[in-house]
């Protein structure tokens, strides 16, 4: 089969026998991808600077016939988001919006939105928006995008705007009035007025506004308490990038 050339962006990448790597990346055109860069770590001339993770580059790759992997031939860094890179808590909000945006490449009609709004975030943060408010903007931009768009504007029983206190139904990624609550599907987790707000404005928000949205650290730290709770509940497993993010937040206060 001929040789394919892709825009791409390294999710992750492992050792894989004696010289290859193992390298997950995300596409526009066929979504999350898992290829094989054979003896790049013996040569690195054929992958030169463009298998670290998080980077922009173009790959040519043809399939291994009878399996799953791609063949990488060799690649061709276009971006690789340095400043990014020497703050911790940048990367932390990169990693996690990366590892979403290559779990929720599922329907291949959002593919090509998939990529660009994690390529778009990668570039902010690189230009030093901060994290605290970008993160929890493109998570939920993120997860409409995969099809786990969380339900926000109206209560899930009475239908009207929701009034306080307010919850949120994990099995239903929606909002709960108070006075609907013992109605509601649990697990459910408290929203502030103030976060609900700033994550309804959120998504109302096309793409290229997000990054003026601040998020305060109280409505910050809600909101991604149940961004977290809600992958959990409905991919049935914890983010691996998760565990960086509050390291790097509890070490900055």
């Amino acid at each position: 089969m001929a040789e394919r050339q892709t825009p791409a962006i390294v999710l992750t990448v492992r050792e894989y026998g004696e010289a290859d790597l193992m390298v997950n990346f995300l596409t526009p055109g066929y979504g999350s991808l898992t290829g094989i860069a054979k003896h790049a770590r013996k040569s690195r001339r054929r992958f030169a600077h463009c298998l670290e993770p998080l980077s922009r580059v173009v790959f040519f790759l043809s399939p291994r016939s009878g399996r799953d992997l791609e063949f990488l031939q060799k690649g061709e860094l276009v971006r690789s988001f340095p400043a990014l890179r020497r703050d911790l808590k940048r990367l932390g909000a990169a990693a996690i919006l990366a590892e979403v945006a290559g779990l929720m490449a599922g329907p291949p009609e959002a593919y090509q939105e998939i990529f660009a709004a994690l390529e778009e975030a990668l570039g902010l943060l690189d230009q030093g928006s901060p994290p605290d408010s970008l993160l929890p903007a493109f998570l939920l931009h993120l997860l409409g995008l995969g099809g786990y768009r969380p339900r926000l504007h109206q209560c899930g029983v009475c239908g009207q705007e929701p009034a306080p206190p307010l919850n949120f139904s994990l099995p239903r990624g929606g909002m709960f009035c108070g006075a609907c609550r013992n109605d509601a599907p649990g697990p459910l987790l408290p929203l502030s007025p103030g976060a609900w707000k700033l994550l309804r404005l959120a998504q109302d928000l096309p793409r290229d506004k997000l990054s003026r949205l601040r998020f305060p650290p109280p409505q910050r730290d809600q909101s991604l308490t149940i961004f977290k709770a809600f992958l959990r509940y409905h991919l049935g497993k914890d983010l691996k990038s998760w565990s960086f993010w509050e390291k790097v937040t509890r070490a900055n206060g």
